[in-house]
């Protein structure tokens, strides 16, 4: 019994770790949907016709298992210490969706990581045939023209080159006075995107390792809780092993009381 008490205290602590966690993994998933600007602007953008990237979806799927995996560790700490075996069963089938879940992300964000990224920026150049609001959004906040450069839209034909691609300028004449005229941005977008980017596959990759390895463990310590909980409840010897204790005791503190008995005899006759 107290092997299994050591388990049960072990497995609490590792849930009271892994709702650290999944609170961290909430965190990052609500900061990087919703109130990273960038994140949006740049996911509409990666979003093409021949290939979705699905680097939102998978953010927001990742931002709720975060909440899940939340709930599930409280829930797996009061069924352990309440000792109730139908709730530890589910809670531990939702323990294996949630890591299964984490496991696809995990493999669909290493598959991006390694063979999309690289050639991200070949991907994203036809894009610029139609040009959309959220190029032109990103090129009017970063000042920056196309995906490599202005070329890009050269060597497309595509002229003259989109307003974003411009920003105004004051310029000091000779004369003294001052002019406004338009220069056209330097810099391409694509830094910015492949920076954004990667920073999330590297957060989602980092983020879902870690929680897959640690609901492994969750469901391992759930399993062999249960295995003993329910040892102990069906196994007769354990029960007889300790009423047989406690008779024991009472045959030891009996003894005990009247020897004790004796010697308060003895000492009357002494004093007599």
């Amino acid at each position: 019994m107290a092997r299994c008490i050591n388990v049960a205290c072990l497995f609490c602590t590792l849930c009271v770790f892994i709702g650290l966690t999944s609170v961290v993994q909430f965190g990052l998933g609500i900061y990087a949907a919703f109130i990273r600007n960038e994140t949006f602007l740049i996911n509409r953008l990666v979003k093409m016709d021949n290939y979705d990237s699905c680097l939102l979806y998978i953010i927001l799927v990742f931002t709720g298992l975060g909440l899940i995996s939340l709930v599930l560790s409280f829930l797996s700490i009061y069924s352990t210490v309440r000792r109730f075996k139908s709730l530890s069963l589910f809670v531990t089938v939702l323990w294996i969706f949630a890591a299964a879940l984490n496991i696809v992300i995990l493999i669909v964000s290493l598959l991006y990581y390694f063979a999309t990224l690289p050639k991200l920026s070949t991907l994203l150049i036809p894009t610029l045939r139609q040009p959309s609001q959220s190029i032109n959004d990103l090129q009017s906040k970063y000042n920056c023209c196309g995906i490599n450069d202005k070329d890009d839209y050269i060597n497309l034909r595509l002229d003259p080159l989109p307003s974003s691609c411009w920003r105004d300028s004051d310029i000091n004449d000779y004369n003294g006075s001052n002019s406004t005229k338009q220069l056209i941005h330097i810099d391409g977008c694509f830094p910015l995107i492949s920076r954004s980017v990667t920073i999330e596959l590297l957060g989602l990759i980092g983020g879902t390792g870690f929680s897959v390895l640690l609901q492994i463990l969750a469901i391992t310590f759930v399993c062999c809780l249960y295995q003993r909980f329910k040892k102990f409840d069906n196994d007769p010897n354990f029960v007889i092993n300790h009423l047989a204790g406690e008779k024991s005791m009472n045959d030891s503190y009996g003894c005990m009381k009247g020897s004790s008995k004796t010697i308060e005899e003895t000492v009357e006759i002494t004093q007599i």
